[in-house]
């Protein structure tokens, strides 16, 4: 049915601004810079999950009023109901939960990207000296969500060195204490390039 398949491709369309990057950096793409590309439309990846999940329920309720019309069955494929003598589209009823759970999926994403946005971001304050240690605010271009963070966070947390890493969608960069011994404001910016997403030195 062209409404399940439609709620599939809904699902996956939505999901791409925040599970795309992440995909890129787990098969050794996140160099490529796709992840900040992926975040400069992410919106557009939204929104186009909501029109055609919308689309697909459409095409549903339009086939399901044909079918009563004609008194047929969805795809003639049919589940029996014991002690009832009747039976029910099993097409139908897959169709249903697809469509369903693509909805929750593509809500999801929009609700993650909204609590990113509307939640309380961890201060970003200017560099400053803490005993032998640096915290510094590195500019990040292309997080759009709660899953862009971790990523960040995650790759800067792997240069030797680092100390803490906090990293802010709504601020768009990522607040970095670390060991000037060990490592620098260079190899921290490439650490996050390699994710995907753009960092630039402060």
């Amino acid at each position: 049915m062209k409404a399940k398949n439609l709620g599939i491709f809904s699902a996956i369309f939505a999901s791409i601004c925040c599970i795309g990057p992440l995909i890129l950096v787990l098969v050794g793409l996140g160099g490529l810079g796709l992840g900040a590309v992926i975040g400069k439309y992410h919106w557009w990846f939204l929104g186009g999950g909501v029109l055609l999940v919308s689309i697909a329920w459409r095409y549903y309720f339009k086939e399901k009023k044909t079918c009563e019309l004609k008194a047929c069955q969805m795809q003639n494929k049919t589940l029996p109901l014991e002690g009832r003598g009747r039976s029910i589209p099993l097409d139908k009823r897959t169709t249903q939960f697809i469509l369903t759970l693509a909805t929750l999926i593509v809500v999801f994403f929009i609700g993650l990207n909204l609590y990113t946005y509307s939640g309380k971001s961890s201060e970003i304050t200017k560099t400053t000296v803490i005993a032998d240690s640096k915290t510094i605010v590195i500019p990040v271009e292309g997080m759009t969500c709660l899953t862009c963070e971790i990523t960040v966070r995650s790759a800067i947390k792997k240069v030797e060195g680092v100390i803490s890493a906090s990293a802010s969608a709504k601020e768009k960069s990522a607040k970095v204490t670390y060991d000037p011994a060990k490592t620098n404001i260079e190899q921290l910016v490439e650490a996050i390039n390699k994710t995907g997403y753009k960092a630039s030195t402060p």
